[in-house]
C-alpha cells in the first residue's frame, strides 16, 4: 500500500442499503460518520474531511432461486491526504469484507 489511493473509487457491493448503513460506522471505528441513508460524510482526526460516500441500489443478481442485492458505491476521497485516503480504504475493505469457507 505505498501508492496513494484513487481519488474516486467505484464499487458494486452485495449489500442492501440497510446492511451498508449498519456496517459503515463500525468499519470506520473512531472516525465520525454522518448522513445517510444514501450519502455519508466521513471525518477523521480534528473533524478533517476524508470521504463522501454515495450508494444507489442496482437490480439484484439472480442465480436460480438465489437473489443477491447489489449497491453501486461511489467513494470520493478528493478531500483526503494520500495517507488518510489509504487508511480509509484499508478500514473500508476490512470492515466490508465477507469471508467464505
Amino acid at each position: 500500500m505505498n501508492e496513494p489511493a484513487a481519488r474516486v473509487v467505484e464499487r458494486e457491493m452485495g449489500y442492501t442499503s440497510t446492511e451498508f448503513a449498519a456496517v459503515l460506522p463500525a468499519a470506520m471505528r473512531d472516525w465520525t460518520v454522518a448522513g445517510g441513508p444514501r450519502r455519508w460524510q466521513v471525518s477523521g482526526p480534528r473533524q478533517r474531511a476524508i470521504a463522501t460516500i454515495e450508494i444507489r441500489a442496482l437490480p439484484a443478481r439472480v442465480i436460480g432461486a438465489l437473489r443477491i442485492p447489489v449497491l453501486a458505491v461511489s467513494i470520493d476521497l478528493r478531500a483526503a491526504s494520500d495517507t488518510l485516503a489509504m487508511e480509509f480504504m484499508r478500514r473500508f475493505e476490512r470492515g466490508f469484507h465477507r469471508g467464505g469457507g
